[in-house]
């Protein structure tokens, strides 16, 4: 091996380490955007990010949204990618962004390394979240209702007929009993005012599955639960004679894919695929084999044309 004796030689040493860090950040920098239609195109490959969660992605692998956006691909004419993340991780797994969430307002904090194309998770539509992702057409109806044991001494609310008053109805028997949630969801006790009801708030484990939660509840861990409507209608279903439904705490709320705000051709792409779906009939179908109880609860979702 030949040393360096010559200063010109030493000097073109020294400058390898910036250049590598000059390459690294140009690396970084490509790595940290959006891709939109053309790059995905480009690539043969969609990315799907999703979390395991009730029908919509299950834990092995198939679900109502897998399925989805398996025709999104096939539509595309590209490769499906299945990426799974976490409740935390998936903005900014599609973003590039993390964030802080205060009350209604998004923080960016920092940057991270993006991994998917589209959610697509039984993502319920959010204002906060409507800053920092763009949502697609509604893809699935919810809402969010107090889930008890069956043994409960609280009693479902008779429907009035108005949302409203169904509501505080389910709220003014919650002071002294336990909620659990989940912070930085749609779980999120912050977004239905459970604070002022005099109930006694549990955070679930961010690090555990959402899907734990009327488990919990069940094996007694709190009084009740913040629930959305599609893992309701599972549990239902999983545990009969165990829980029952006490009543909404929300307005009627929807859920949809959503897209990085720098990827506004692919959400194009996808609303236009999807609203051809919806009209073959063949999304009804996957949502009647997924969830063949919604319809009961929301007749006016997906019409038969």
């Amino acid at each position: 091996m030949k040393y360096c004796k010559t200063v010109k030689c030493r000097k073109n040493i020294l400058k390898m380490p910036m250049v590598l860090l000059v390459l690294l950040s140009i690396f970084i920098s490509i790595s940290a955007e959006a891709r939109d239609l053309d790059e995905v195109l480009k690539s043969g490959k969609l990315r799907h990010l999703g979390i395991p969660y009730a029908h919509f992605i299950t834990s092995e692998g198939k679900g109502l949204d897998v399925e989805l956006m398996q025709q999104f691909a096939k539509h595309l004419g590209v490769e499906y990618q299945f990426v799974e993340s976490s409740w935390q991780e998936i903005i900014p797994d599609l973003t590039g962004k993390t964030i802080k969430i205060n009350g209604g307002n998004v923080e960016i904090t920092g940057e991270n390394k993006i991994k998917g194309d589209v959610i697509s998770t039984g993502f319920t539509v959010l204002p906060w979240r409507k800053k920092i992702v763009d949502f697609s057409a509604v893809t699935f109806p919810s809402g969010i209702w107090l889930i008890a044991r069956s043994d409960a001494l609280m009693v479902p609310i008779k429907p009035t007929g108005s949302i409203s008053e169904d509501i505080d109805s389910v709220k003014r028997n919650l002071p002294g009993v336990s909620v659990l949630a989940l912070a930085g969801s749609c779980l999120a006790p912050g977004l239905y005012g459970i604070e002022e009801t005099g109930a006694k708030i549990q955070l679930f484990p961010e690090d555990r599955p959402l899907g734990e939660m009327i488990p919990a509840v069940i094996g007694k861990m709190a009084d009740t639960t913040l629930m959305d409507v599609p893992v309701a209608l599972v549990a239902l279903e999983k545990w009969p004679r165990k829980i029952k439904v006490i009543g909404p705490l929300s307005e009627p709320q929807e859920m949809a894919s959503a897209f990085s705000k720098d990827s506004p051709k692919l959400k194009k792409a996808f609303d236009s695929f999807f609203s051809e779906f919806k009209k073959s009939g063949k999304y009804r179908e996957l949502v009647s084999f997924y969830y063949p109880t919604v319809f009961a609860y929301y007749p006016e979702f997906l019409p038969q044309m």
